[in-house]
């Protein structure tokens, strides 16, 4: 809330659902590709939308029965020479030298569906799946009534046209692609190849459990680092430093304004695509300050978090997230019957996302800045874990900190309006530089009373949070 006097915390009413869907915490290596990059010849592929384009880290690749033969112009022959031929040239641009060959393979569309089905159970199970939909659909950005596993793997057959498979040291390309944008499509993927000879990919493919925001910070390094040297080779003699910061802004601002204009599910594109936009201009930035070896130096040393990865200076200071906790214990006494099935930490980006379907990007962006930490738990009622509170999704319930009290006065400004837009059953608080917020809320719940209980659980380090200040100010180089 605004008022110093803390009065009730708003609640929101019901309102028209949109249909969105926030990047479930999948251990896929399949994403949607980078956003139209304003550096030739980086094109979105004319069968596929712009939001919906080419390239995916590595996963476990399907036996060979189970991919439908390829029937397109493009054969493993052809394939196979042009990544040989890019990888060469790749090898060099990043200063990185070729230690073992990658096997090229071609594949259809429904080939693709099913490698993003087999990779998705690898490390959850159907049930985790069904439990993150719900999820995000208490979260307003997923419809009460989809099943989001095939909202995955919809977007993933449409928009996928290439991906590395770190175990097979292979490299897949859609039979789809075309000949113009053959060379973007390797020229990306086989970028994973070259960093796996030297980062070991298969290691990063671990999903952390309870830890999100890391491991959206591991994917902006991984297919940020991917990107940037795509567009280092495609840029020729002028390297990195040929490309604008304005280029570089403007290709993450288009994948959070453009997202509710080409797909139904805004919130999923911008999640997925923002590691290929912010993640390619924040290593570039670093590529072009203090070289590829600052690059090389961060897979022993990896990004705590996607604030990280989304603005240079934090990265370089190494500035951590401030340990944020909301213990439940209170929340489940007021409601007997309950129980916390999931928490965990949404993060800079996934909460950039969001805010971004309530605002413009400049305006997301200013209010998801100085965001300090974050933590949120899932409660469910009864043994079938079905979201009994008659909703038909889980109570979920989180607090963010901010570096002031006016970045979080501004995020609650906008993210109030993304939930009074999004979701109909909400709630939302300030104290001085935290928000807490409530969706799923069930009418037989006091909102008020819910919210004043939740604070009594909120938790802060309040002196790794002055560590951090000192750090933001180049007092502390640690």
């Amino acid at each position: 809330m605004r008022s110093q006097a803390r009065p009730a915390a708003r609640v929101g009413q019901d309102r028209r659902l949109r249909s969105a869907l926030v990047a479930l915490a999948l251990p896929l290596g399949c994403q949607l590709a980078p956003p139209p990059a304003s550096v030739p010849p980086s094109r979105a592929n004319s069968a596929a939308p712009d939001d919906q384009r080419a390239a995916d880290p590595p996963a476990p690749r399907p036996p060979k029965k189970d991919p439908t033969p390829a029937k397109g112009w493009l054969d493993g022959a052809t394939a196979q020479a042009e990544a040989d031929r890019i990888l060469a040239e790749i090898s060099a641009t990043r200063n990185l030298p070729v230690t073992a060959p990658v096997n090229v393979d071609v594949v259809d569309k429904p080939g693709i569906r099913t490698f993003a089905q087999r990779s998705m159970y690898e490390h959850v199970t159907r049930e985790e799946i069904q439990l993150m939909g719900r999820i995000q659909a208490s979260l307003g950005v997923m419809p009460r009534d989809v099943d989001p596993e095939q909202v995955i793997l919809d977007l993933l057959e449409d928009g996928v046209a290439g991906f590395y498979d770190p175990k097979e040291k292979t490299l897949f390309i859609g039979d789809f692609v075309d000949k113009g944008t053959l060379s973007m499509v390797v020229g990306h993927e086989i970028a994973h190849g070259l960093q796996d000879m030297h980062f070991d990919l298969n290691k990063h493919q671990e999903p952390l459990r309870h830890r999100s925001d890391e491991e959206s910070a591991r994917r902006f390094l991984i297919e940020g680092e991917a990107q940037a040297t795509y567009l280092a080779w495609v840029s020729r003699g002028g390297g990195l430093s040929s490309i604008d910061d304005a280029v570089l802004d403007a290709m993450g601002n288009q994948v959070l304004d453009l997202a509710a204009m080409t797909s139904t599910y805004p919130v999923l594109v911008r999640s997925l695509q923002l590691p290929y936009a912010d993640g390619t201009a924040t290593v570039t930035r670093l590529v072009r300050d203090k070289g590829w070896e600052a690059v090389d130096a961060l897979y022993a040393d990896l990004p705590r978090s996607s604030e990280q990865m989304l603005h240079l200076d934090k990265l370089l200071a190494r500035e951590a997230p401030i340990p944020t906790r909301l213990d439940a214990a209170g929340l489940l006494a007021m409601q007997p019957g309950t129980t916390v099935v999931w928490h965990d930490t949404l993060g800079e980006a996934e909460l950039l996302a969001m805010l971004a379907d309530a605002q413009r990007s400049t305006v997301a962006r200013r209010a998801a800045a100085g965001w300090g930490g974050d933590h949120y738990v899932a409660m469910e009622w009864g043994g079938d874990r079905q979201g009994t509170n008659g909703l038909g999704v889980p109570l979920v319930v989180g607090v963010t900190v901010w570096d002031t009290e006016d970045d979080a006065e501004e995020f609650e400004e906008v993210f109030g309006e993304y939930l009074d837009a999004a979701v109909p059953d909400h709630a939302i608080d300030r104290r001085n530089d935290m928000v807490l917020f409530a969706t799923g809320i069930p009418a037989q719940v006091d909102a008020n009373k819910l919210v004043s209980t939740a604070w009594k659980g909120v938790h802060v380090d309040r002196d790794r949070k002055g560590k951090r200040r000192r750090q933001r100010k180049g007092h502390d180089p640690s």
